[in-house]
């Protein structure tokens, strides 16, 4: 942005002694109780997907994924936004979880699968993302005739055509929220994994409870999905089924 920091963020180091960690730590209030978002916008990437599928929030900051050192991006970029776009309701079923080898202790191998590798054929999930960027960019559209917006550093004012647009996404966008690989199900579906209370079929004395046990993502953050889950297992266990 044209300006040196946001007024919320004056001073801040993200660290104990800065003044937002001070008006936590006596109030509990400030920027420090939140995750950064400031606006958040649910809405249809088109008027005929027949659910709400895209969840745009603004981040006072610049975050362009997880990797080593990231947070130290944001401290460094106190003037920065980042619009951030989240969709829900995938066509794409085609990810993959697998055993790297029968020691417990390595890491699953897991692939998402996205886009052209995935099932998606009509590439609606590509669109959908296509369709977020543009509708952020109308957003700041009027930041930016005011001066406000110094840059845009992603994709970057080069990057405007459909078909360059969908090729950063194929290439740029990226989940860590795993899900739906061990679906829970009645007995006749040949794709339940579970039964209704997370037995795994076909063994003995294992049971999975965790955000692979639903057959589709159940929304766009799927934390309170999973905290029922878990109520209804401890209620499952405590009743001796």
């Amino acid at each position: 942005m044209n300006f040196d920091y946001w007024k919320i963020l004056a001073g801040a180091c993200y660290a104990k002694d800065d003044r937002q960690c001070r008006v936590w730590a006596r109030r509990r209030r400030g920027v420090y109780t939140t995750n950064g978002g400031v606006l958040c916008i649910v809405k249809r990437s088109l008027p005929d997907r027949f659910l709400p599928d895209l969840y745009c929030f603004g981040l006072l900051g610049r975050f362009a994924g997880y990797y080593p050192g990231y947070s130290r991006e944001i401290p460094a970029h106190l003037n920065a936004l980042t619009w951030a776009i989240l969709k829900a309701h995938t066509e794409n079923t085609a990810g993959q979880v697998r055993l790297r080898s029968a020691d417990p202790r390595e890491t699953p191998r897991i692939d998402f699968r996205y886009f052209d590798e995935g099932n998606d054929v009509r590439g609606l999930d590509l669109a959908s993302v296509v369709e977020g960027i543009k509708f952020v960019r109308k957003l700041t559209a009027p930041l930016k005739a005011r001066g406000l917006i110094a840059e845009e550093e992603l994709p970057g004012e080069g990057v405007q055509s459909d078909e360059a647009l969908r090729e950063y996404v194929e290439y740029q966008a990226w989940g860590h929220h795993a899900s739906c690989t061990c679906a829970i199900g009645r007995d006749e579906d040949p794709l339940a994994v579970l039964d209704g209370d997370f037995r795994v079929r076909g063994t003995e004395n294992l049971r999975v409870v965790d955000a692979s046990i639903f057959p589709r993502i159940p929304g766009f953050f799927i934390a309170s999905s999973i905290y029922l889950a878990a109520e209804k297992a401890a209620d499952v266990l405590l009743a001796g089924r």
